[in-house]
C-alpha cells in the first residue's frame, strides 16, 4: 500500500505523504519524490550512498534531505529506490540510499524536478501518525 498521493499544483507538482512514524514519513516522501521522476520499480539498488543532513527543525530537515536525494538524480544521474534511516531526530538524519545510474533503455523518465520547496511544508503529528504535503518546482 502506498503512503502517498500526488497533488496538482499551479505550475508545480506536489505530494501528500503519511506514515506510522517519523522515520516512515521520510522514507515514503523519498519514494514518492522518485516515483514522480521515474518508475522506481524498474530501478535496481546496485549502489548505496550515505546521506547525512542537518537542519534547524524537522520541516527544514525533510526539505534538505529530499534536496540532497534529488542531487543524486540531477547531478549524478542516479535513480534511487531504497532508503534506510539509521538515525533521525528533529534536526539530523543519517541514512543510506540505494539505486543505479539512469539507463535510458530501461528507465522511462516522467519529469524533472528542479527543487524541493518550503511552500506549505508543515509536518503534522496526530496520535503517533505523521503527515505532510511537499511541493516540488518542476
Amino acid at each position: 500500500m502506498k503512503h502517498y498521493e500526488f497533488l496538482e499544483h499551479t505550475a508545480d507538482i506536489g505530494i501528500r505523504v503519511w506514515g506510522d512514524s517519523f522515520k516512515e514519513l521520510f522514507i515514503h516522501s523519498a519514494k514518492a519524490m522518485y516515483e514522480l521522476i521515474a518508475d522506481i520499480n524498474l530501478v535496481k539498488p546496485e549502489s548505496s550512498f550515505e546521506v547525512r543532513v542537518e537542519a534547524k527543525d524537522r520541516d527544514e530537515l525533510l526539505r534538505n534531505w529530499l534536496s540532497e536525494l534529488l542531487y543524486y538524480f540531477n547531478v549524478k544521474e542516479i535513480l534511487l529506490t531504497d532508503f534506510v534511516i539509521t538515525e533521525l531526530d528533529d534536526t539530523h538524519i543519517i541514512s543510506t540510499a540505494s539505486g543505479e545510474k539512469i539507463d535510458p533503455d530501461r528507465h522511462n523518465l516522467k519529469r524533472e524536478i528542479k527543487a524541493v520547496t518550503f511552500h506549505n511544508l508543515n509536518i503534522k503529528e496526530k496520535n503517533g501518525e505523521f503527515a505532510t504535503e511537499i511541493i516540488f518546482d518542476i
